[in-house]
């Protein structure tokens, strides 16, 4: 897995993303199924610099948050000083005592690029779910982003936050793996006075996943899907499966 969003990379993160998702709209979404299915604790992975971290602890949910960045862990802790952020690897973790629900935020599920990352995740977050525990995760839907990124191979976005501007302009390459693996390349810059400074270059490979794989690979990892929905979020076409352990 890629150092992600490490150094100044995270607090670039962290303001361009209070412009792409509503957080307030996105915590509603998340806390609904959690309560729907009176999940009582709750671990997060992929909670990045805490924008859900903050409304989960003024519920009375118990929350924890896991992530790969420990630059991105520095500001949750910063903006949440009574939160619990835990450094880790989605695909081989331990908690203390098990948790009614996981999620995975964020479309994180990209990162896992091998099938064996993919196997790993759903076996770590097996082993540390309740008895009957909830799995709740997104994933982008490779039968809509690969022909969308085969369109639009350069992709710009713009985040205005406080005094700045950022723009975000984003290269998409589909690979010949096995896997649908994309090479994602990107360039942060600020445009002032008429002047255009750039900030970090970033790139990734990243994977995009069928509806079908996902299934399989939860049936063999003894994961139950009890709920399938459609979601449009910010710049792409995703799934949310709720799958409960067996």
């Amino acid at each position: 897995m890629a150092n992600l969003y490490n150094g100044k990379m995270a607090a670039i993160y962290d303001a361009m993303y209070q412009t792409f998702i509503d957080y307030e709209k996105e915590f509603n979404f998340y806390n609904n199924l959690i309560q729907g299915y009176q999940c009582k604790t709750v671990l997060e992975i992929g909670s990045g610099t805490g924008n859900l971290s903050q409304r989960f602890l003024a519920t009375n949910t118990t929350y924890f948050g896991l992530d790969y960045s420990e630059s991105m862990l520095a500001i949750a802790q910063e903006q949440n000083k009574k939160g619990i952020f835990l450094h880790g690897d989605m695909r081989d973790f331990k908690l203390e005592q098990p948790v009614d629900t996981i999620l995975i935020t964020g479309r994180s599920t990209s990162y896992l690029i091998t099938n064996e990352d993919l196997h790993n995740t759903f076996q770590s977050i097996y082993k540390n779910l309740n008895k009957e525990g909830i799995l709740i995760f997104d994933f982008i839907d490779a039968n809509r982003f690969i022909p969308f990124t085969k369109d639009n191979s350069a992709i710009l976005h713009e985040a205005p936050f406080e005094d700045l501007i950022y723009y975000r302009s984003s290269n998409w390459r589909t690979t010949t793996s096995e896997t649908f693996l994309l090479e994602w390349s990107a360039q942060y810059y600020t445009f002032q006075n008429n002047k255009k400074e750039i900030i970090a270059d970033d790139f990734s490979t990243v994977r995009v996943f069928t509806l079908n794989e996902i299934q399989l690979f939860l049936y063999l990892n003894k994961f139950e899907i009890i709920q399938t929905i459609d979601r449009k979020t910010y710049a792409f076409d995703t799934f949310v499966i709720i799958a409960r352990k067996k």
